[in-house]
């Protein structure tokens, strides 16, 4: 059985928690993506901050002088790096979420987005259409 470290992208934009919101709209902008792991140091995933808590933002007198850790999400869906794909379609189907860190140690080691799993599933299709 397949498994999210199989599929998924391990070359990961994240931001550190002390980042200010412009340095963060600037990764998600430059890189075409729709949210962020916010790591520490040690590259412990902290949380996400995302198109979504930006918005938020909009109307906030206060963007301009703040940071990540206070608008990021803090309660985040990730998951081990051994989990199956099940485990992954389950959350995001029942969470309606774009993306998925994936962690080893509670480090982040990558991301796996429906558009990965997505794409295994057409690989898959292929291989037994083939067949």
């Amino acid at each position: 059985m397949s498994k999210v470290k199989d599929i998924m992208t391990d070359q990961v934009f994240v931001v550190g928690p002390n980042a200010t919101i412009d340095e963060a709209i600037s990764l998600l902008l430059d890189h075409r993506v729709s949210g962020l792991p916010v790591v520490d140091n040690e590259g412990t995933l902290l949380g996400v901050i995302t198109e979504f808590d930006i918005i938020d933002l909009v109307y906030n007198a206060d963007i301009e002088t703040s940071i990540v850790s206070d608008h990021m999400t803090k309660k985040v869906n990730s998951l081990d790096i051994e989990a199956s794909l099940d485990d992954a379609a389950s959350i995001f189907c029942n969470d309606s979420i774009r993306r998925v860190p994936i962690v080893q140690n509670g480090r982040l080691v990558g991301v796996l987005s429906r558009h990965d799993l997505i794409g295994f599933v057409r690989e898959v299709r292929r291989r037994v259409t083939v067949a």
